[in-house]
C-alpha cells in the first residue's frame, strides 16, 4: 500500500493519497461492486496503483471469482485449517499443491481446483479421512483435531460377537400301526401264496 506523502513518481513533486472507492466488475454473468484501492497525486493530478495497491486489487477480485464458481474462498480456507489444527507446511504436505500452495490459496493469489477445495471440504466434515491423509503423509496430529482419527490395528478386523440361540425341538418318530387283516371265510391258500402272505404277517405282529 502507498504510504500517505509518498512523493509522486509521475511529477516528481505532488504526494500520493491513498483512496478506496467501489469498482464495478463481473464474472460469469455475475457482478459485484469490489474496493479498489489507488493513490492520487496531490500535485499533477495523476492516479496510479501501487504494487501492493495492484496487488490487493487482484486478491479482491479472485476472492469474487472463488466465490462465484462455488469455490472456498481464502478467508474460508484459512478459518479451515486452523479448524483441523494445521500450520500451511502440515496442509501442502497432506492435500498436495506445493510447499508454499495454501498461502497462495489463503491469500486470494491463486485459485485452488475444483478437485483440491472438495477434498479439503471432505477431510473437514470427516475426521476420519483427514487422520487417515494426514497418516499417509507422515504428520503427527494432536489428539483435538482429529477426535475419531482411524481405529487401531487391533480393533479394526474385530468382528462383532452375534448370539445365536438354537432351539431344540424334540421329534418322535412314531412307527406305522400295522395290522393283520384276516378274511372272514378262510381262504385256502397255495403253497406260494402262503409264502408271500408269512412275511407279511411277520411285520404286522411287530
Amino acid at each position: 500500500m502507498t504510504k500517505q506523502g509518498e512523493i509522486c513518481p509521475i511529477c516528481g513533486e505532488g504526494h500520493l493519497e491513498h483512496r478506496v472507492e467501489k469498482n464495478e466488475v463481473e464474472y460469469n454473468s455475475h457482478s459485484a461492486q469490489l474496493d479498489c484501492h489507488y493513490s492520487v497525486c496531490d500535485s499533477c493530478g495523476s492516479e496510479q496503483a501501487s504494487p501492493n495497491q495492484t496487488r490487493d486489487n487482484k486478491r479482491a477480485m479472485m476472492a469474487f471469482k472463488k466465490r462465484v464458481d462455488g469455490l472456498l474462498t481464502g478467508a474460508e480456507l484459512k478459518v479451515l485449517r486452523q479448524r483441523l489444527g494445521i500450520n500451511q507446511a502440515q496442509a501442502a504436505a497432506i492435500f498436495g499443491g506445493g510447499p508454499v500452495a495454501f498461502s497462495k490459496y489463503e491469500n486470494d493469489d491463486v485459485m485452488q481446483s475444483e478437485a483440491m477445495d472438495k477434498l479439503l471440504r471432505v477431510a473437514s466434515e470427516f475426521p476420519d479421512t483427514f487422520g487417515y491423509l494426514a497418516q499417509k503423509a507422515g504428520i503427527n496430529l494432536p489428539c483435538s483435531s482429529h477426535p475419531s482419527v482411524l481405529p487401531s490395528e487391533s480393533s479394526k478386523y474385530v468382528r462383532p460377537e452375534i448370539s445365536i440361540k438354537i432351539e431344540n425341538e424334540a421329534t418322535e418318530t412314531k412307527r406305522p400301526q400295522l395290522r393283520v387283516i384276516r378274511p372272514s371265510k378262510p381262504v385256502k391258500q397255495t403253497a406260494s401264496e402262503e409264502w408271500v402272505a408269512a412275511p407279511s404277517q411277520r411285520y404286522a405282529s411287530c
